[in-house]
């Protein structure tokens, strides 16, 4: 089964599709949002994740829920990239599963409050992967998708 780790961003969003019977990244990557018109980002958002749902065929997906901050504007803008994220799942019956960022901190590292740094190191000790140079959006991609591959072949999750 493929599974489908996204990490949403108001102008990087990450993307991880992991194989998870041989365990093997199928796609890692940070979608680049930067300078683009709202408009322009949402609808490369759904192009491109849609894209990779009908070659990869997933049919679960991770995706980071939202913790609310200081900044409402940007808030906003990561919130609506989760809609038009889970929309593109939703249309092609895909199952949708969301973690908190401290979800998966504890889950990768037994700490909520890890750096960036710790959960990289466990995951390139995890999965073999070499994670750097990434983006920390593509490596929390990554992680959010095993996360879920290691809690739903531990116990039955229910979305």
């Amino acid at each position: 089964m493929v599974v489908f780790g996204v990490d949403p961003g108001s102008t990087r969003v990450g993307l991880a599709l992991l194989d998870d019977e041989s365990r093997n990244w199928l796609h890692v990557q940070c979608l680049e949002l930067t300078g683009l018109p709202e408009h322009l980002r949402y609808t490369t958002i759904e192009r491109y994740v849609g894209a990779l749902c009908d070659v990869f065929n997933p049919e679960e997906m991770a995706i980071e829920k939202l913790i609310w901050g200081k900044n409402r504007n940007n808030l906003l803008q990561i919130s609506e990239c989760r809609g038009v994220v889970k929309l593109v799942a939703y249309k092609r019956a895909i199952k949708v599963f969301e973690y908190f960022p401290t979800e998966v901190k504890s889950f990768t590292t037994g700490y909520g409050h890890e750096e960036k740094a710790g959960i990289v190191r466990t995951l390139q000790a995890e999965t073999g992967f070499d994670l750097l140079p990434l983006f920390d959006d593509a490596s929390d991609a990554m992680a959010i998708a095993w996360i879920h591959v290691l809690m739903r072949n531990n116990r039955a999750v229910e979305s």
